[in-house]
């Protein structure tokens, strides 16, 4: 594997992070708004109450929450996955690197300030943490 390839294999899980974004806003938005909602009873209502706001809510909230489970499992394998790549490096430096950087979505700035080095020192650290991940199969 080529520093790229693993470049890339990494970069997935920063993608699938940021993707499930929109779907954890979602799902915080629909609870926030179903914990305000009161029951209301309609006596005149043919319908049984089967359409009322909280039903919709509760099923819109269990088929997110499905939803978000599914992409979270998958993600979790994922990066399990590569994490057990990464512990195989040898230097705990490099392996703080690629850590913070991918799996706690620091940048290298902040992953910088983490490990007590220079950006440029970092960015190569980075580089060479890369090129050892590429080793692994």
């Amino acid at each position: 594997m080529t520093r790229e390839e693993a470049k890339e294999e990494l970069w997935a899980i920063k993608r699938m992070k940021r993707s499930n974004k929109p779907i954890e806003l979602e799902v915080e938005r629909i609870m926030t708004k179903a914990t305000k909602m009161t029951a209301g009873y309609d006596i005149i209502s043919t319908s049984g109450g089967h359409n009322s706001k909280i039903e919709d809510a509760i099923v819109k909230l269990e088929e997110y929450w499905e939803r978000l489970s599914n992409i979270v499992k998958k993600e979790l394998d994922y990066k399990n996955h590569s994490l057990d790549k990464v512990e195989q490096i040898k230097s705990r430096t490099l392996r703080e690197i690629l850590i913070y950087y991918f799996f706690m979505d620091f940048t290298l700035e902040k992953t910088a300030e983490q490990i007590g080095k220079s950006y440029q020192w970092t960015y190569e650290l980075y580089k060479s943490a890369l090129d050892e991940y590429a080793k692994i199969l």
